[in-house]
């Protein structure tokens, strides 16, 4: 799915080094501001703002690396980030959560996430894992070591690829030392890394303090970071999409220049969660089709470069799972993954990405198994053609007992494991049941039989004794 044409694409690019060149962009955080003003950008110290060249950017975009490979726990879970390779990947970490037996929306606890990761773990589709590591709160837990409780929350229930945050100095090197722990140690990290960070601008044209913290943090690793910005049309950014590429544009490209000054060869990710601002509530709106539009451009964008990509789908402004979150829900993660975007954020969320649900990251491994079908597309060979087997079969037969019906079936037919076919007749006597119930059932069935491997013993004792340290010395900091 495509909506720029090339022309297009050049003139946003040659527009964004406008911006950055005359306009440019707040650094607050004080080494990437002097590296970018080593580098032979113009600054303004009183105001800490940058105004980019066109070769330094242009340098930067060379220098990033065109994919690279994610490790998780399991080595059959890691993934290649490149090319057009659509992963799916669960927003876990939110403040809110729909109680699974009450149906009522309340604060997310510890013991929420671990039951989530592992949920997340199970579903087939979700292939990254956003993690308690980027909550600023979980319920229960002191929110200076929220970031570590919530990292060993995911990394102890899931085997697959699990985010760690990057907000601020301090939290990214708790995570990354806790990564190092499972990679065995510094230099086998930097060479798998299993983990990686998502770092978000501030729109429009500012990079804050402890986001850049983060870049940096990252970066001296060589561990990859998603450097998405969340601009809306018509507050922090123009009303018209094309202006809102500009200066998203902008944002992911100074973020991507100061990752490749602080460590060249960074491996970085071309990302948006880019939206509008509805006029009538004055509220931040996710699930418009307008988000669906910004992610297949930011897809068109970061091919354009060359960059792996990160974009938006599956998320939604209703407040339950209605018909509203199932459309809203539907076309983004669709619209999102014909785009080819490379790592699809947000299923599993409701109201404005605030709250997430046990039921609905169920049902949105079910809408991405669809689409997984859709970009499989179809096979057209001789086999697939069956002309001997129509000529077979002929006239008034059928194929129900083919062994070509059989070889094919689970390569032609996506199965979901909640949509109900059934006639109504037996839908009635299965217990009338929606589509919520169903999912209700599922979540409690995978969550009382999924067994993650546990952590290795010594792994999980180093684990701990690292959180010690990291609550030893927040509390140190709090009694100055």
């Amino acid at each position: 799915m495509k909506f720029l044409t090339s022309d297009q694409i050049y003139d946003i690019h040659l527009a964004t080094l406008d911006v950055l060149e005359h306009t440019g962009v707040n650094v607050y955080e004080s080494a990437a501001f002097n590296l970018l003003k080593d580098s032979g950008a113009n600054v303004d110290e009183k105001k800490m703002l940058v105004k980019i060249p066109p070769y330094l950017v242009e340098e930067a975009i060379r220098k990033s690396p065109r994919g690279f490979t994610l490790y998780a726990r399991d080595p059959k879970y890691n993934l290649r980030i490149d090319d057009r390779r659509v992963y799916f990947e669960p927003m876990i970490g939110r403040i809110n959560i729909i109680d699974l037996e009450t149906g009522i929306r309340r604060r997310t606890t510890l013991k929420d996430l671990e039951a989530l990761m592992k949920l997340a773990n199970a579903l087939e589709y979700y292939h990254i894992l956003h993690s308690g590591a980027m909550m600023p709160h979980i319920e229960g837990v002191p929110d200076s070591v929220a970031h570590a409780y919530g990292y060993l929350a995911g990394v102890r229930n899931a085997e697959k690829v699990v985010k760690g945050t990057g907000r601020g100095k301090d939290k990214a090197r708790d995570c990354i030392r806790m990564a190092t722990v499972l990679a065995g140690d510094e230099e086998e990290l930097i060479k798998k890394p299993n983990i990686f960070t998502t770092c978000n601008p501030i729109s429009p044209l500012q990079h804050g303090k402890e986001q850049t913290e983060g870049i940096i943090e990252y970066g001296k690793h060589k561990l990859p970071v998603d450097i998405a910005s969340e601009p809306q049309a018509g507050a922090t950014a123009p009303i018209t999409l094309a202006g809102l590429l500009v200066q998203q544009n902008a944002e992911v490209l100074s973020g991507i220049t100061i990752a490749q000054l602080a460590n060249p060869g960074t491996p970085v990710v071309y990302g948006t969660c880019g939206t509008i601002m509805d006029m009538r509530s004055a509220l931040i709106a996710l699930g418009t089709i307008e988000t669906g539009l910004i992610n297949v451009a930011t897809a068109q964008i970061s091919q354009y470069y060359g960059l792996p990509s990160r974009g938006t789908g599956g998320a939604t402004e209703s407040k339950i799972l209605d018909i509203q979150a199932g459309y809203e829900k539907a076309l983004t993660l669709l619209m999102t993954g014909l785009a080819g975007i490379n790592m699809v954020f947000y299923p599993g969320v409701l109201e404005h990405a605030l709250t997430i649900c046990y039921e609905a990251l169920v049902i949105d491994n079910e809408i991405c198994g669809m689409i997984h079908r859709v970009l499989h597309g179809i096979d057209v060979e001789d086999a697939t053609l069956a002309t001997d087997l129509i000529n077979k079969v002929g006239p008034g037969g059928h194929y129900l007992r083919e062994r070509h019906t059989i070889k094919y079936l689970e390569k032609e037919q996506y199965m979901p494991k909640l949509s109900d076919r059934q006639t109504r007749e037996i839908w009635e006597e299965r217990g009338s049941k929606d589509l919520r119930d169903v999912a209700k059932e599922r979540v409690r069935a995978i969550l009382k039989e999924h067994q993650p491997t546990p952590l290795d013993k010594d792994a999980e004792e180093m684990l701990m004794k690292v959180l010690k340290e990291i609550e030893e010395r927040e509390l140190k900091i709090k009694l100055r």
